[in-house]
């Protein structure tokens, strides 16, 4: 959910040691409130749908739209810091972060609910980055590696617990309540942030890469579109082409414009080396694949199995909790073997969790969920803490904080799309199968585990595929 970011020369100067741990403790709280935005808002999606009248593949909006403006958001974040500063982006962000969580509880419609969930997704996506930041800052290379950890598992540990809180307040309180999980960490992060972290140095303007930031957004919105009016018809049809076309035609711009651009967002370079590219690939097909799933799995066991929002929280707590302990585990073994083993592990883990899913669902029941969760959660993992390593092996210089940008990124559209992806298949299958019995939608949501366990495993023949850089000199 982070990026690596090249910090300017001079990094802030604190007071002490103890002192660069505030900073730390403040910038994880404040990027807690965002994850916990994201991760506790899936239990919320049948209530919305129940109170604002609305559909399934009409409510998934919530969800993706989060999505879509923090993975665009991403993008000009390394520009703030460096026109603005870190603490004044940080403050920003929480600060209308704390504002739009106000303003989605009390929406009156759904559009405006929209809206809320759009700002929310600007701010997350501009917090994302600023751990990675802050430990690249204010830690010399000796102690970003338990900096690095021990933010990881505080923003990880975070969401494993969100869905159990999310669903608790949401059948006590209801569905606006869901909106304010975040503010009590934001409230403390803006208190932090303005009491304990330095005022950058002089800021230095630098030019941003706005036209590869616009391809990139534009192409992102194309493709989310095209999957949106899949089962569009006549006019429908026309628009779905159209959206494809221009899906295409931005990802050819905007590999031109890395190739003939001297401050072009991401370097050509990229995508000359095999396994970088195949990264890439797997970090979109696991982004995809995650996403969807986590979406899916609070859909089923509420509108299938007739399970409260606490309960179907509840079933997902022990795979966030297995989730974040996995991260140290999965650190201690990619430095001692190689990553892409690691990689490859955890995604088998995904595909069996999948695949015992689909065949439970196909029976309309919900045995072994629990377990089935923690096996993929603690693959996913493996995941996260390796997948950048291996695919990043070799690389140092601007090439390396770009490459970590685009993984990051490039996760986040997949994870847009699967979202997407599910949402419509469910509503076009449903009505395919021209039932509304039980039965019926749980074959289903069976389908789409069954699909879930494809997408991992074709994940997982391409993390076989990678092979280490064998060149080092990569420095441009």
């Amino acid at each position: 959910m982070s990026q690596t970011v090249t910090p300017p020369p001079g990094p802030p100067q604190t007071d002490s040691e103890r002192h660069k741990w505030y900073v730390m403790a403040v910038i994880a709280l404040g990027t807690i409130g965002a994850v916990i935005l994201s991760t506790s808002f899936n239990v919320a999606v049948p209530a919305l749908m129940q109170h604002f009248h609305v559909g399934n593949d009409e409510v998934q909006l919530a969800v993706t739209t989060f999505m879509v403006t923090s993975t665009i958001a991403m993008l000009p974040t390394p520009w703030l810091i460096q026109r603005f500063g870190l603490r004044a982006s940080f403050l920003g962000a929480v600060a209308l972060l704390t504002v739009s969580s106000l303003a989605g509880s009390f929406s009156p419609s759904f559009n405006l609910l929209l809206l809320a969930r759009s700002v929310q997704g600007i701010c997350a996506g501009i917090l994302y980055p600023l751990g990675t930041f802050a430990v690249m800052s204010l830690f010399p290379p000796s102690r970003q590696g338990r900096a690095s950890g021990l933010l990881g598992f505080s923003i990880v540990l975070a969401p494993a617990v969100s869905p159990a809180l999310g669903g608790v307040i949401i059948d006590h309180y209801g569905w606006e309540a869901v909106f304010y999980i975040s503010i009590p960490f934001c409230l403390i992060a803006l208190f932090g942030g303005w009491r304990h972290m330095p005022v950058h140095d002089a800021a230095r303007h630098q030019d941003f890469d706005w036209s590869g930031m616009l391809l990139l957004s534009t192409m992102t919105l194309a493709f989310l579109g095209t999957i949106t009016h899949f089962q569009g018809s006549g006019e429908g049809d026309l628009l779905l082409y159209g959206e494809l076309l221009l899906a295409i035609g931005t990802l050819a711009g905007f590999l031109y414009h890395a190739k003939h651009s001297p401050r072009a967002l991401v370097g050509i370079e990229i995508f000359r080396r095999p396994t970088l590219v195949m990264g890439l690939a797997i970090s979109s097909i696991y982004g995809f694949g995650i996403y969807g799933s986590t979406y899916l799995i609070p859909l089923y066991l509420q509108t299938i199995m007739g399970l409260s929002a606490t309960h179907a929280g509840a079933i997902l707590v022990p795979g966030g909790i297995g989730l974040a302990l996995s991260l140290p585990l999965a650190g201690w073994l990619a430095d001692r073997t190689s990553p892409r083993f690691v990689v490859l592990g955890g995604l088998i883990m995904l595909a069996l969790s999948f695949a015992g899913m689909a065949l439970v669902a196909a029976r309309g029941a919900y045995d072994f969920f629990i377990e089935l969760t923690l096996l993929g959660r603690v693959g996913s993992g493996l995941i996260i803490a390796s997948l950048n390593q291996a695919a990043m092996q070799g690389l140092h210089g601007p090439l390396l904080a770009q490459s970590a940008m685009f993984i990051g990124y490039v996760r986040q559209l997949g994870g847009v799309l699967g979202v997407a992806a599910v949402a419509v298949y469910i509503a076009w299958r449903s009505i395919e199968l021209g039932g509304s019995s039980m039965e019926s939608h749980a074959h289903v949501f069976a389908e789409a585990f069954l699909i879930s366990t494809v997408i991992f495993s074709l994940a997982a023949f391409t993390a076989w595929r990678m092979r280490p850089n064998r060149d080092n000199d990569t420095a441009v």
